[in-house]
Parts: C-alpha cells; structure tokens; sequence
C-alpha cells in the first residue's frame, strides 16, 4: 500500500505533469489574437465553471466556512493572480527563459516563509536538491532570447514571492482542496479581468481553435493540477511539494517538442536530467542521510585528486 508520503509527492509530481501543457495550449491561445490577461481570463472562467460542474452533486455537504472561502479567495486573486501576471510580464523584459529560472526559486522562498514564521528547520537535502534543479533549470534557458533588465528581472523574482506566498498560505488554510480550487480560479479570474479592463485588451474569441485551447489550458491545465497540488499539501510539507513541483519546466520541454516541433538541444537534456537529480532527491529525501551523502562525495573527491 502506498504510503502518505508518496501519495502526496505523486500527486505534486503529476500537478507538475499537467501543468507542463501551459505552454502549449496558452501559448496556441495567444497566437489566436487574444492579449496575456485575456487568455488568462478565459482560462480561470473554464477552469472555475468546470471545478463547480464537478462539486454539484457535494454543494449541500460543503462545510467549509465562508471565512474560509473567502480567503483562499483572495489568495487567489493577491498570490497565484498576481504571480501568473507578473511572470508574463517579466517574460517580456528578459525573455520566458530567465523569467522560468528566476520564478523556480519560489521553493527556497517557501523554505524561508516556514522558517520566519514557524522555525521550522528544512532539511539540508531540501538545499542541495534546490541547487542542482536551478542549476539544471540555467540549461533550458535559450541565450539567443536572454536579456538582462532589472525591471524584468524584479517582476520574476516578485512573482515567485507571490507564488511561494500561495503555496504557503494554501498549506495553512484547512478548507477542502476541491473548494479551495474553485475560490483560487475565481479570485485569478477577477484580477486578469482587472487588467484586461484596465488594458483595454478584453475581446470575446469567436474562433474554434482558440476555444479548444482555452479549455484546454483551463481544464487540463489548471483546474486538475491546482487540485492535485492542494491533495498533495495534505500529505507532504510545503517545501517538498514546491520543489517536486519544479518538473513543470521538464515537462515544457519535453511538450515543446513533441506538440510545437521544438528542437531538443543537447545541453537541454543535461538540464532535464540534472532536474530530474534534484526531484528525486527530494522525493527520496528521507532514505538519504545528508552526512553520509556528504562523505561520500568528499571521499570520491580526495580519491580523484589522488
């Protein structure tokens, strides 16, 4: 029988999964003439419509507290709203691959949000992990679209915030998952109308194909992984669920290429792997023992200095 601790490091392995088909359905959207804010609109729309569709039969059984409700609500709206917006916007300073490595730091965020505020230790394993997944994630960035602008540069840092912030809050909050899910896409829904508003970018898309990839970004990839985010912060720390959750960007790649007929370069593969490294690491964090670990690499070290 599958132990809590893997059923919720799968579950954050499989949000990661899923939400590695953002890039491709969003960015199919996109090219269909609709703004960033108004894709993302449509997005949680489907997404919010598709998880109350899925509660119907639950609605009278929900006992959540509307206090409850209201603030998973507006982690919806200040978090993961405010984190998906700026990151689209930092992508435009420093191109998506800078903004992707920078955003990916939101695990370490998450660390240093349960030190501050429960001095909780994390283990050094966690640490060793992050740095290998960043340092993998620095492979998938295509220096041609790179550029350095600190603005950018603070809109992916500042996104990341928001997002280590979601996962933080969501951890503490005791609301159900399916409930939460629907509070969150509606609060995302109210801030990219906001700024579609504000942008004068809202339209209503009249194209099939757009529609098809609006529900699927909107179903495939954000209700379902949103959901099985949450189920796996039932059973698993905040910091293990962020950092398994950073096999999204694997994932882009992996889809980049078999449904947008990107080439898969070679320095991508080191990245992919050096990523997978640190994922399984952190899933199998608690057979290593960092000392030992630690050791043994110093041991191999001395011995090829020999």
């Amino acid at each position: 029988m599958m132990s809590t601790d893997h059923k919720g490091s799968l579950y954050a392995i499989l949000s990661g999964f899923l939400y590695g088909f953002i890039g491709y359905f969003g960015i199919s959207a996109i090219n269909g003439n609709l703004s960033a804010s108004t894709m993302l609109f449509w997005r949680f729309l489907i997404a919010s419509l598709a998880i109350l569709l899925f509660m119907l039969p639950q609605l009278k059984n929900i006992k959540d507290s509307y206090k409850d409700m209201f603030y998973a609500f507006l982690t919806g709206v200040f978090f993961y709203g405010l984190s998906t917006m700026i990151y689209f916007y930092s992508s435009l300073y420093i191109g998506s691959g800078l903004a992707m490595v920078l955003f990916f730091t939101y695990p370490v965020i998450v660390m240093l949000l349960n030190y501050l505020f429960y001095g909780q230790k994390v283990s050094k394993i966690y640490y060793l992990a992050t740095a290998i997944i960043l340092i993998g994630m620095t492979m998938l960035v295509d220096m041609d679209e790179m550029a350095f602008d600190l603005l950018g540069v603070f809109l992916a840092i500042l996104s990341a915030l928001f997002y280590a912030a979601y996962i933080f809050a969501s951890k503490n909050n005791q609301i159900s998952p399916n409930v939460s899910t629907l509070m969150v896409c509606l609060g995302c829904m109210v801030t990219s109308l906001i700024v579609s508003l504000l942008t004068h970018s809202f339209v209503v898309p009249t194209s099939t194909a757009v529609w098809v990839n609006l529900f699927g970004i909107g179903i495939i990839a954000t209700v379902i992984p949103i959901l099985l985010l949450l189920y796996s912060l039932k059973y698993i720390t905040s910091e293990k669920a962020s950092i398994l959750s950073v096999l999204e960007p694997v994932f882009v790649v992996i889809f980049g290429v078999l449904l947008l007929n990107e080439v898969l370069k070679a320095k991508y593969v080191v990245g992919i792997i050096l990523i997978l490294s640190g994922a399984l690491m952190t899933l199998f964090s608690q057979q290593i023992n960092f000392k030992q670990f630690k050791q043994m690499v110093l041991s191999r070290f001395g011995k090829g200095r020999e």
